[in-house]
């Protein structure tokens, strides 16, 4: 069995919450809303920690919902604290101070990467794993992909764990349902610039809609991520 004390797996799970402190009011969105993928990635708070506790391994989980400020992106990117997120107007994101930006950069984007930074360092990490979710219905049509491997330059993991997956008769995308090569997000800054081998995987958010579902798929990437890490040289 592969553990973390032999690989020093790290997962992370950016999006992983959708928890908006009382003072900024829900950002002026409905409880509904908050509660859909706009807000979160639904499903991957538990699917991480089921995934770290089979591997025996660190999970860093985002605790604050991407509406507030996105821990997968650069801090020069005009998205980092959206005014619009799918197509809404986010209004507790408008006309904010430079005291209010400065407070969620430092309490929440810069906590969040700075125990990343500390962990790869104190744990002598080799494998960053990122978790995320994505909606089974775009543009009005239902997507058939169930999983979405996402890589940068670094594409040696992520061709092995796309392969590991079709070979079980999966439907998997390749930088597909979203592109893997922003600069300066998670895999980018804690993998690529570290030379560690990084995948994010996506998973289709109708196959995390309950314990029994997200057991099943812990239990897939698991066995699968242990025959990729077998197979690439660390």
């Amino acid at each position: 069995m592969v553990t973390c004390s032999e690989n020093q797996i790290l997962i992370i799970a950016d999006h992983a919450s959708n928890y908006i402190p009382k003072e900024n009011n829900k950002l002026g969105l409905p409880n509904a809303l908050l509660k859909q993928h706009i807000a979160f990635d639904i499903g991957v708070k538990d699917l991480s920690l089921d995934l770290s506790n089979r591997f025996k391994c660190k999970v860093i989980q985002g605790k604050y919902s991407r509406l507030l400020i996105d821990l997968n992106r650069d801090l020069d990117d005009p998205t980092v604290i959206p005014e619009i997120a799918d197509r809404k107007i986010i209004p507790g994101n408008i006309g904010l101070s430079k005291s209010e930006i400065r407070s969620r950069v430092e309490n929440i984007y810069n906590k969040y990467h700075r125990e990343i930074e500390q962990t790869i360092q104190n744990k002598k990490i080799k494998v960053i794993l990122s978790l995320h979710s994505f909606n089974p219905i775009f543009m009005n049509k239902k997507r058939l992909l169930e999983f979405g491997v996402l890589s940068n330059e670094d594409k040696n993991l992520s061709r092995i764990i796309i392969n590991q997956l079709r070979l079980q008769k999966l439907n998997v995308g390749d930088n597909k349902p979203y592109k893997g090569n922003l600069i300066g997000d998670s895999m980018y800054r804690h993998g690529l610039s570290n030379k560690l081998p990084n995948v994010l995987i996506e998973v289709r958010n109708d196959l995390l809609s309950n314990s029994t579902k997200i057991k099943r798929v812990s239990r897939l990437l698991y066995k699968t991520i242990v025959k990729s890490l077998e197979k690439l040289a660390l």
